[in-house]
């Protein structure tokens, strides 16, 4: 059994010129299956039509086949269900519930309890797919995550591989944590309470592990974020029972904000001549290009080459809307002027950080060890996104406009995509009043 060509059990009836299914038992399977051959009519005389009917009808054959060959005794209630269904297909019926059953014509359920006659010495599955007594099951916790994939398909889209990895991993801890508090219960079943009884779970580790509140409320957004798509097309109401879940903050448990580098530290460490060299080249150059951009280390990380215009008539980098990639936001789509140790940097890569692309975590982790080992982090609450509020400080305090401030940082303003050229010139030319002297520069 397996992935094969389904046209040689495809076959025309000589007399009425109907297509049918027509295929031998395999022989592994024989001794649970006691027909000689699968036979159903594709009722049709066109040849890709039936082909296309053939495929469900062998889908379905395979999947009750795998399905006696495992057993059924020890299948979870999602396997049992769809187990059960494809092999009503298979036998040339539709799988119904028992009350349902009852209540069929006299002549198929004549035929059904046929079936069920000639193969009572098989498998229980068999009776309880004609039947109709596996009940549908209701989904659990545990099935939050395979639904919202299968429901939330096109939601997922745009993201690269790590970022659906992260996404992935944060929902499915948020889920693991909720089966730990509340048990592995059936979605319909959850109460407030229950969901209640997991935020005073979450409130107590947020206080005895001096956590930030949103370690917790992202637990509870995960899991609404998840269970909204799911409703949507179930037609269901399971998040109901989330709503207003979250914890309040406190100034106990808001999450700190990374301090800025202070200007002197960036000048006299950060840019001291070998102040970076125990860093390999390319993550040198992505703490460098973040120097004089203000850009998220993540962004830089991911520049492709058209990303990167060093010969246009303001050297920039694009932080462009993507189909592989999604931006933190729309308002973080933007272009920003390239000056002093930033331009050089990306002069050195004009094709980006190949090393590093789509794992902004592993550069990350990297940089911020290096930097603290060596003495290059003021206090243990600076990492590298410090440079990121250092750059937001330092065009503040030179006179930055909202606008512009907005535009070099991609925080929401109600402005275009893009400036003009104009607008470009303006920014090239007020980064280049406060760019730091960089020693390198005058010898490159």
């Amino acid at each position: 059994m397996g992935s094969e060509d389904i046209s040689r059990y495809v076959v025309k009836h000589p007399a009425s010129g109907i297509y049918r299914y027509y295929r031998r038992v395999p022989t592994e399977i024989a001794h649970l299956d006691k027909r000689t051959h699968v036979k159903q009519s594709l009722k049709t005389k066109s040849l890709k039509e039936a082909l296309e009917k053939a495929q469900a009808v062998h889908d379905a054959a395979e999947s009750f086949w795998r399905a006696l060959l495992a057993g059924n005794d020890n299948e979870a209630a999602f396997a049992r269900y769809e187990s059960a269904v494809k092999l009503a297909q298979s036998m040339g019926f539709t799988y119904r519930p028992i009350a349902e059953v009852a209540a069929l014509p006299l002549d198929e359920l004549e035929r059904r309890l046929t079936v069920i006659g000639k193969n009572m010495d098989r498998s229980q599955i068999i009776v309880d797919s004609l039947v109709g007594t596996v009940e549908e099951p209701a989904p659990r916790l545990s099935n939050i995550w395979s639904l919202y994939e299968k429901h939330n398909a096109a939601g997922l889209t745009g993201m690269s591989k790590n970022q659906l990895r992260k996404h992935k991993v944060s929902r499915e801890r948020a889920i693991r944590y909720a089966i730990d508090v509340m048990g592995d219960l059936e979605l319909p079943a959850i109460t407030r309470k229950d969901v209640l009884k997991f935020r005073e779970w979450w409130t107590n580790k947020v206080i005895s592990e001096r956590l930030a509140a949103d370690s917790a409320n992202r637990s509870f957004s995960d899991i609404m974020g998840m269970l909204t798509p799911i409703d949507n097309a179930l037609h269901t109401n399971y998040h109901a029972a989330w709503e207003k879940a979250r914890i309040r903050e406190t100034n106990a448990t808001k999450g700190g904000t990374r301090p800025p580098f202070p200007v002197d530290w960036i000048c006299e460490k950060v840019l001291a001549p070998g102040a970076m060299e125990m860093l390999d080249e390319e993550a040198r150059l992505i703490v460098y290009a973040m120097v004089e951009t203000g850009a998220r280390l993540g962004e830089i990380c991911n520049l492709r080459p058209q990303d990167i215009r060093l010969i246009d008539e303001v050297p920039h980098i694009e932080i462009a809307e993507r189909t592989d990639r999604r931006q933190k936001t729309d308002h973080s789509i933007r272009r920003v002027p390239l000056v002093g140790v930033s331009l050089w940097a990306m002069r050195q890569r004009p094709q980006g950080f190949g090393k590093y692309h789509d794992k902004s975590d592993s550069a990350s982790a990297l940089i911020n060890k290096v930097m603290r080992n060596n003495g290059l982090m003021p206090t243990d609450d600076h990492t590298i996104y410090s440079l990121r509020h250092s750059f937001q400080d330092r065009i503040e305090n030179a006179g930055c406009s909202d606008r512009m401030q907005a535009d070099l940082m991609g925080h929401e303003f109600g402005r275009p995509k893009y400036g003009d050229g104009a607008e470009m010139k303006r920014r090239q030319e007020f980064l280049e009043g406060i760019a730091f002297a960089w020693p390198q520069l005058a010898a490159a």
